[in-house]
């Protein structure tokens, strides 16, 4: 690994440290230019240091008129170059700051950035040389009739400069950035001075009872860095070197390590693809503030990596990008919050001589990951489409020929068929925040189907599967498998609220019995992955809103104390994932992002949590959950869920009054209801229409999800390809 030599500083950088003697007023000086000479390392007393003529190889001869338009560079950017002097004695050197003015000709003025030491100004001092810096390389100067004064240097330009190497890996230099660095408990406030990706040079203050003796190099420590407040980098390291005074100090620190984790490990990655053209990763540097821009190597939906010129390395590991604009195209872009997470020498098959360095994406707008997911699942495969625009004719005679819609079912849904339609409407053209659909297509034909809805804080419902097996033996699985992939890269996502993702599904139904019930046995862990029973049934409508049951009756919201009950019902029970997942936990769901986001769809949701109590204690928990009409086919989303704590302290009459006291809210005559356990139906003689199973999955163990899934698919594959053959 390359070290940069800290103390020799070739590239002219800004706000070199001022020269604190006060230096009277001098007259101007004339200069003779000496031949460089190798010199070794001087030190000044106080703030003014020497330092090491650096070993630069000559490469080739630069014109006057390119160094004239490097000098007026300069001068607009307001940078400086280096004025390199020799004592004309002990034959120490001093380097000296000066920032260039407008140039025309050969004649050149350089403005001093500080007082002049006295030394120079007594004349004890020979030029040298000026270097200008060019990049990567430094223009050195041999000038003319060179005059100085107190406030800056007059001298002529030659014909031709020499360019010069002068460092494997450039230095990037920063202000108003401030450092932390922290080592056994000792904390050094202090500033960042330049970096590269091998090292740091800080400045660094030392408060009594402090001493730099504390800062050990055989030990590791961290160093945080932070511009306004806000953290832009926490970076382990290894002391180099310090020098300085008694409470103030340069300390030179390499990062510790190349990689950092920002999310657990995982065994089922996200798929990484090579796009071409290659989109450009274009942000802010945090700690430079200049604007980058760098090639995108391959991208998936949780992140990317991007190439990195070695002499340019600028990315440290652990870096937070507040702002990373991801370019595909001159009108298609879209962005993110991001962090390095690794950087690393590309491999044989990339460009050579490249850093390859991965970023993570920390969060994006929900609507631009939809469309980052559309752009790379199309890429992969032609026939999948993550929430493409549709016909919705199409779509429905889809759902008819499918079997989806069967005839019972369209029976129950028939009399609100515009409603629906509205909805679907509103849910595939305008491609809300709060819903994404998948499909999979042949020759144009939709031939495989599946949706997800935001039903809850942070809860998915995965719901709508249906494939035409007609025209694609495969297409059941490939949609499937489509939506877990989606699911993997976009749970880690604050902004798309997938900490749960759940789905009901028919205990009959034989294809989702074996993909969800065949999960949740493979995790054999229902705090992971859990799947409960409900009994449905419609409600009638009668509006009788008389307690049958004599009796302290009391339905009221239900309180903490309330949720706590069922929290502990609920864990002897089950054990498993229903109550976070559907907000019925007594730690408070924030439901405002939610609504707002039902809000800008053109939808309303509401949701109420109510207690029922028996002459104080809590029988029974009812959710009253309204929502649009047709947002699931089943309605589902639109429905009173009753969670019985004790069957027999709960009598008919009294669930049958608290159910129609909540669907008076219901505009529709009939109202769903889901009631658990079963048992407690049973127990009752409630005539119930079906069960549904609520299958809910934890976002943050996927692997076991995949490790199932992609077992079964093959050998669903292959028992298809050994049928048809």
């Amino acid at each position: 690994m390359f070290y940069p030599t800290y103390g020799i500083d070739t590239a002219g950088r800004k706000g070199l440290p001022p020269f604190n003697h006060p230096g009277a007023p001098v007259q101007g000086v004339e200069l003779k230019p000496t031949a460089l000479n190798s010199a070794k390392v001087h030190r000044l007393n106080g703030d003014t240091k020497d330092i090491a003529v650096p070993a630069l190889q000559p490469s080739r001869k630069i014109s006057r008129e390119t160094l004239i338009n490097r000098l007026n560079f300069l001068h607009f950017q307001s940078a400086d170059l280096t004025v390199l002097l020799v004592h004309r004695q002990n034959g120490r050197n001093l380097r000296l700051t000066a920032l260039p003015q407008a140039c025309v000709d050969e004649n050149v003025t350089c403005v001093w950035t500080a007082p002049l030491p006295e030394g120079v100004a007594r004349g004890d001092f020979e030029l040298l040389h000026l270097e200008v810096p060019h990049g990567h390389h430094i223009l050195q100067v041999e000038i003319r009739q060179a005059k100085l004064t107190a406030e800056e240097l007059q001298c002529q330009l030659p014909e031709v400069c020499k360019e010069l190497t002068s460092r494997r890996i450039r230095r990037h230099f920063c202000n108003d950035i401030t450092v932390s660095v922290i080592q056994n408990g000792a904390v050094f406030d202090g500033t960042l001075e330049d970096f590269n990706a091998s090292a740091f040079r800080l400045t660094l203050q030392a408060k009594p009872p402090q001493t730099f003796q504390w800062l050990k190099t055989e030990e590791p420590l961290t160093v945080n860095f932070s511009a306004a407040g806000q953290t832009l980098l926490s970076s382990p390291g290894l002391l180099l070197r310090s020098y300085g005074q008694r409470d103030r100090h340069t300390v030179v620190i390499t990062p510790a390590q190349s990689q950092q984790r920002r999310f657990p490990p995982k065994k089922h990655r996200t798929r990484r693809l090579e796009l071409s053209p290659a989109p450009e990763a274009v942000f802010t540097h945090p700690l430079t503030r200049q604007l980058i821009r760098l090639d995108v190597i391959d991208l998936s939906g949780a992140g990317m990596a991007v190439a990195e010129a070695p002499q340019e390395a600028q990315l440290l590991p652990g870096m937070l990008i507040d702002c990373l604009e991801l370019r595909l195209a001159d009108s298609f872009s879209l962005t993110c919050q991001a962090q390095v997470v690794y950087c690393q020498s590309a491999s044989e098959e990339e460009t050579p001589a490249t850093l390859r360095c991965g970023l993570a994406i920390l969060d994006m707008d929900v609507a631009d990951h939809t469309r980052l997911m559309a752009l790379l699942h199309r890429a992969e495969n032609r026939h999948k489409g993550v929430c493409p625009r549709i016909d919705l004719d199409q779509l429905w005679e889809f759902f008819f020929a499918s079997g989806f819609i069967y005839p019972e079912k369209y029976q129950s849904l028939q009399g609100y068929r515009d409603q629906f339609r509205a909805t679907y409407a509103k849910l595939y053209d305008s491609t809300p925040e709060i819903a994404r659909h998948f499909i999979y297509q042949e020759q144009s034909r939709i031939v495989g189907h599946m949706a997800m809805l935001r039903q809850f804080s942070n809860s998915w419902l995965i719901h709508h599967h249906a494939a035409d097996r007609n025209h694609s033996r495969t297409a059941g699985l490939d949609i499937l498998q489509l939506v877990g992939e989606a699911v993997n890269e976009s749970q880690a996502l604050y902004s798309t609220h997938m900490d749960y993702v759940m789905c009901y599904f028919r205990p009959d139904n034989r294809f989702p019995q074996r993909i969800f019930g065949g999960v949740a046995n493979h995790y054999d862990d229902p705090a992971r992955c859990s799947v409960d029973t409900f009994a449905y049934f419609h409600y009638h409508k009668e509006f009788d809103l008389k307690w049958k049951d004599g009796g302290p009756w009391e339905l009221a919201p239900a309180k903490e104390d309330d949720l706590l009950d069922l929290e502990a019902f609920y864990r002897n029970r089950s054990g498993g994932l229903m109550l976070q997942g559907m907000d019925l936990t007594a730690e408070q769901q924030d439901a405002t992002s939610i609504q707002e986001s039902y809000r800008k769809a053109g939808f309303q949701r509401e949701q109420t949590r109510f207690a029922l109590k028996r002459e104080g204690r809590t029988v029974a928990i009812f959710m009253a959950l309204r929502t649009e009409v047709g947002l699931n086919l089943s309605n589902l989303t639109n429905a009173i869920t009753v969670i019985v704590m004790d069957n027999k302290a709960l009598p008919r009459e009294a669930f049958f009054t608290a159910v129609s006291l909540l669907a008076a809210q219901y505009p529709q005559s009939e109202v769903p209801v889901l009631t658990y356990p079963v048992d407690y139906a049973e127990s009752q003689a409630i005539e119930t229409e079906k069960l549904y199973n609520l299958w809910v999955l934890d976002c943050r163990h996927l692997d076991p999800y995949f490790e199932f899934c992609s077992n079964y698919f093959k050998r669903m594959r292959r028992a298809k390809d050994e049928s048809s053959s």
